[in-house]
């Protein structure tokens, strides 16, 4: 079994790719699954027939990715084409799409029955589910997931992202491309596998109640519009705006998602836009009645955390067995690496440091998906979600 990742930053995408390409098989052959992390602007139809004529025998899951990636080699800002290979004859995986006109829950149900069935074990719960979708229905994608399997199998995942909140993501596998779909991956791996889910923001102890919302949109907190109760939160005035993805970023709002030991840990909500009526456009649902924290971030806390995340995921899967790490994937928000783009190489060191200096790969995302410690899968923004896999 064996883990490999390579990376090329050339502008045109026949050069990208071909270049990315040759790097990988320099270091693993034959890989049984395949992963693409791009910049908006490469073809991705180009991307897709390239990659599934090069690793006919793999399975492959593509995503576009926020001003960059990180791999092991460090941070790569602005363009280029990352790739994650795994090895593993004794496992088995399977990718799909599905983007049709039907709801995020029923193409959820399809593409995970359709890569079981590309996985080749079907009637089998896989170790774990890879989540690529379009931005804006993650929380009926993961309910769908869900209620087809019956349990909640661990899941990790970013929506799909471009440079500028323009729509130009893109998803593909080696069948099929999309911009709007559920793109996903099942692992039957034959290593152990663990895995962590986390904000690193902490609550203020100010709260308010949403008391009504629509879709995304939370238009009242305490019965009052709730950009006038966020503004007495945050201090500035914000109601003239339309976008306040930047000014947000420190201060999301959570909601508690589990306790352990008797302690709260949170999913965040990113406040995107100021509507009309005085409410906010969120990048994650809301529910009536839900309570909302106003959460806050540091800069330091978002340049060390995803080593954090990456620590804990291997402290639980190291604490009843020694493990020994070959490698991971890591999902980190775009409006947290845009919020510290000027200190990414120092993440990128953080994030080698807990993989063990390991092959790794880590798109900046839309929104982050990912289990809790309490066993929860969710779908929250400002997150980082990490899984490693293991030697025995």
């Amino acid at each position: 079994m064996d883990i490999a990742t390579s990376f090329s930053a050339f502008h045109a995408a026949e050069h990208a790719v071909s270049d990315a390409i040759r790097k990988l098989k320099s270091k693993i052959i034959n890989p049984k699954l395949i992963l693409a992390y791009f910049s908006e602007h490469y073809d991705e139809q180009f991307i897709q027939q390239v990659l599934a004529a090069e690793f006919p025998n793999s399975q492959i899951l593509g995503c576009s990715s926020c001003q960059g990636v990180m791999t092991d080699e460090g941070y790569n800002r602005g363009e280029g084409i990352a790739l994650w290979a795994m090895c593993d004859y004794e496992g088995a995986f399977g990718s799909a799409i599905v983007s049709t006109n039907q709801s995020p829950y029923d193409m959820a149900r399809q593409a995970l029955l359709r890569a079981i069935e590309n996985s080749g074990r079907p009637g089998e719960l896989p170790a774990l589910i890879l989540l690529h979708s379009s931005p804006g229905h993650e929380e009926e994608v993961i309910q769908g997931i869900e209620d087809e399997l019956g349990i909640p199998v661990p899941i990790i995942g970013g929506s799909a992202a471009d440079d500028h909140v323009r729509g130009k993501w893109k998803l593909f596998t080696h069948e099929q491309r999309c911009k709007e779909g559920v793109g996903l991956c099942v692992f039957y791996p034959s290593c152990n596998v663990s895995y962590s889910f986390h904000s690193g923001y902490a609550s203020l102890g100010t709260s308010a109640i949403a008391t009504r919302t629509e879709g995304r949109e939370l238009i009242e907190l305490n019965h009052r519009p709730a950009i006038e109760i966020y503004q007495e939160w945050i201090g500035q005035p914000l109601s003239g705006e339309n976008s306040i993805v930047s000014r947000s970023c420190l201060n999301p709002l959570g909601r508690i998602a589990g306790k352990v030991h008797g302690l709260p840990y949170f999913k965040l909500s990113h406040p995107l836009k100021v509507t009309q009526r005085g409410g906010i456009e969120l990048f994650a649902n809301v529910e009536e009645g839900e309570e909302l924290f106003f959460m806050e971030g540091t800069e330091e806390r978002l340049i060390t955390r995803a080593g954090r995340v990456i620590d804990s995921a291997f402290d639980i899967g190291s604490a009843s067995q020694e493990l020994d790490p070959i490698g991971g994937i890591t999902i980190y928000c775009a409006g947290c690496m845009l919020q510290v783009q000027d200190r990414m190489e120092e993440v990128a060191q953080y994030v080698n440091k807990a993989m063990h200096h390991t092959p790794f790969v880590c798109p900046f995302t839309f929104g982050e998906q990912g289990q809790f410690v309490g066993g929860e899968n969710a779908h929250g923004n400002l997150m980082i979600s990490a899984v490693l896999f293991h030697r025995d």
